[in-house]
């Protein structure tokens, strides 16, 4: 074995942190002086001193955390990675795995081939060891096995079929130090990411009850983050659903999480119940059992105009629904709020509240079908048929195609095309005939073909309510629609 007296030792460790703090400063401007300190790094990384080992290794990392082009690619071609990995097993210097750990973080936020590099060179079993541990090493561990899981699927899946979720567990908890409790429920968010697969439930199930916990706690970052994978979790199947809403008390805290202060964990949250909402009968029920309704109107008008887009989606699944669950949203108000949205310059959230109207077109009861004129959205909704967004159109015109078919059960085709004609939807319709858009146009020419020739029913006509007409009589108990 070949040693080194201190003196030389610190030499060596002098040269590299001069070097590397040079080639920090100067922002790696120079690749020919980086290509040749790395080959040092490298040898010094394969050093049998223990003390060089490590000085190369806190110099390889410094290099790749600097922010701005890291030089990931030229380190991983000279060899860092082998080392590196080995490092992880030294346990007679923390401070050797420590460094390694967070080097190998740092390369495996590169490109897909950087991080199946460090997969390759059998870093994950040894990172998920350091991760049962705990303290700093593990944190640092916890954060390397993310950053590989997030990449995608397939080292996701290679990071949990080596006992990573297990090993995770114990730091998911309101008595983990605050740092390490951010990157645990972090890196668990990243092992339920990414789809094509999407993850096996099985493998990240058993962290839900912690993770349930953890939406009592008061950090910001922590919420964020479990909501995050609670949003991956139920974008999915129904079985998936199943999974979370049963977890004892999720539910309940995540619709609150609805009202957080904060958007970084609204936005998650709500994903996670419009997802939710997606799903059976039974499991839109929980929600709106859970109160979910009277947060989304909150959302409806909270001028962030993602949150807005969110919110008037899942209200739009809530109104695909029963006539029960239809009802419970009339019921809130939501009507009213829709069109605020509707009445937004935002396209992207005028189209979500669009399609939350064309649902309740097609699924409305009459007495429902009156709410929704009543409440006066015919014009701003009709306004969209202008809209460059050929979707929003498309959107538009199937409403009104199922509204004008309830409206001839019932008789009510001749007040209605009355009403669209005043409003100037007629002439809009019209126009979109020589879209260039085959579906639009195609839509438009049967809504004219069908609805617009000359009435000759005579008995086709509205109850007039003050200059407004009803799906059947005024009165409740004889509606006819």
């Amino acid at each position: 074995m070949v040693t080194t007296t201190a003196y030389e030792r610190k030499v060596y460790e002098d040269f590299i942190w001069c070097f590397t703090k040079c080639l920090l400063e100067q922002g790696f401007q120079n690749s020919e002086e980086i290509a040749e300190v790395v080959p040092q790094l490298v040898e010094g990384l394969n050093s049998d001193d223990l003390a060089t080992k490590t000085s190369s290794a806190r110099a390889a990392r410094r290099m790749l955390s600097r922010e701005q082009n890291p030089p990931i690619t030229l380190m991983v071609e000279a060899g860092v990675i082998k080392p590196l990995v080995e490092a992880l097993e030294r346990d007679d210097c923390p401070d050797l795995q420590f460094e390694a750990a967070w080097a190998i973080t740092n390369i495996a936020s590169g490109t897909h081939e950087h991080t199946m590099a460090v997969v390759e060179n059998g870093a994950i079993p040894k990172l998920v060891n350091l991760l049962s541990r705990g303290g700093v090493v593990g944190e640092q561990s916890a954060w390397a096995l993310g950053n590989i899981a997030g990449d995608g699927p397939t080292p996701r899946d290679y990071v949990l079929a080596a006992g990573a979720l297990p090993a995770l567990l114990p730091l998911l908890n309101t008595t983990t130090v605050a740092s390490q409790l951010r990157t645990a429920v972090w890196t668990y968010s990243n092992f339920c990411r990414n789809k094509s697969p999407m993850v096996k439930f099985e493998l990240v199930s058993a962290a839900l009850p912690y993770i349930a916990d953890l939406l009592e706690t008061e950090d910001q970052d922590v919420l964020a983050d479990a909501c995050w994978a609670l949003s991956y979790l139920t974008d999915g199947p129904n079985e998936r659903i199943e999974g979370v809403q049963t977890t004892p008390a999720l539910l309940p805290r995540l619709v609150r999480l609805l009202r957080h202060p904060a958007p970084a964990v609204r936005t998650p949250a709500l994903r996670a119940i419009g997802n939710m909402l997606t799903g059976s009968d039974h499991q839109t029920d929980r929600c709106l059992q859970a109160d979910c309704l009277p947060a989304l109107c909150t959302l409806l008008r909270c001028g962030k105009s993602s949150l807005m887009k969110e919110a008037a989606w899942a209200v739009s699944n809530v109104l695909a629904g029963t006539t029960e669950q239809i009802q419970q949203a009339l019921d809130a108000g939501v009507l009213e709020h829709l069109l605020h949205v509707l009445s937004t310059e935002d396209i992207k959230c005028q189209k979500e509240a669009a399609w939350a109207i064309t649902n309740l077109c097609l699924g409305g009861t009459p007495e429902q079908l009156d709410a929704l004129l009543q409440a006066g959205f015919l014009e701003p909704y009709c306004m969209l048929l202008s809209s460059p967004d050929q979707r929003a159109i498309i959107v538009v015109l199937d409403g009104l195609t199922n509204l004008l078919q309830a409206a001839a059960k019932f008789g009510q085709v001749e007040p209605l095309c009355i009403k669209l004609e005043e409003i100037g939807a007629l002439d809009r319709i019209e126009a979109l005939q020589t879209h260039e858009n085959e579906q639009i146009y195609k839509k438009a020419l049967s809504i004219l073909d069908n609805y617009f020739c000359d009435q000759e029913d005579g008995n086709a006509q509205p109850e007039q309510t003050e200059e407004e007409y009803q799906f059947g009589t005024a009165q409740p108990q004889n509606i006819n629609f």
